[in-house]
């Protein structure tokens, strides 16, 4: 059952609501959560050479296609500067699990079932510890054992679990939303939007000749957005 707790203006804590302990731990991990956001905006800001998106945050790339991680890495983000290195330390000490997606807005006219990368991507393992999901979009069976050895129930939401979430995220972004938390199974989920800063942004977005695909932004409206899934010491 998914039921919205707690809503955050900016990268601002407004915690509304505090249900049980789980999500106490979760609420006291927020502010790491937000200073990893303002992180990953930075990287979203500054791409790469074919490094947008997901694969300017994970050390898989992925451009044109799903994402699909490196098993034998124990986490699929690498942190580049002193900032990041902080953040991600602080979560590995604390053994908070953090996945994260990222998804456009075509995510609000592609139906999952199109398994559209540009609509949904990840997830991708950001702390030490965070179980992959047994399925992604890029693969044709499930990952076995071998991948997740014991922990398949506790993995964090796959690709088809997540969609609904950030068809919902995107829906808000539309309406003024500038973020909130829900939880989702064992996990919290906090949805940031990506706002469209420059004209390089605009461009890769609404170009394309699939109208399913293709955005209509503008200069400051959403452009998409991050889920983080996190939760505390299983």
């Amino acid at each position: 059952m998914v039921k919205p707790v707690c809503v955050v203006f900016a990268s601002a804590l407004l915690v509304t609501q505090v249900g049980d302990a789980r999500l106490s731990a979760a609420a006291g991990s927020l502010h790491l959560i937000d200073a990893l956001n303002l992180s990953i905006q930075d990287r979203l800001l500054n791409p790469a050479p074919r490094a947008f998106g997901m694969s300017r945050m994970m050390r898989e790339p992925s451009f044109g296609r799903h994402f699909t991680p490196v098993t034998s890495h124990r986490r699929d983000f690498e942190p580049e500067n002193d900032r990041e290195k902080s953040v991600i330390a602080s979560l590995e000490k604390r053994r908070i699990q953090v996945g994260l997606y990222v998804f456009g807005d075509s995510v609000l006219r592609e139906d999952s079932k199109a398994l559209s990368f540009r609509a949904l991507k990840g997830p991708g393992t950001i702390s030490v510890g965070t179980p992959r999901p047994n399925w992604y979009p890029s693969q044709i069976e499930v990952l076995r054992a071998v991948v997740n050895p014991g922990v398949q129930q506790a993995a964090l939401p796959d690709w088809k679990a997540i969609y609904p979430i950030a068809r919902q995220a995107m829906r808000r972004f539309k309406d003024g939303s500038t973020g909130f938390e829900m939880e989702f199974e064992s996990w919290t989920i906090a949805a940031r939007p990506a706002i469209a800063v420059s004209e390089k942004c605009i461009s890769c977005h609404n170009s394309g000749s699939d109208l399913a695909r293709r955005s209509s932004v503008k200069l400051g409206q959403p452009i998409g957005g991050v889920l983080y899934a996190f939760r505390g010491p299983q």
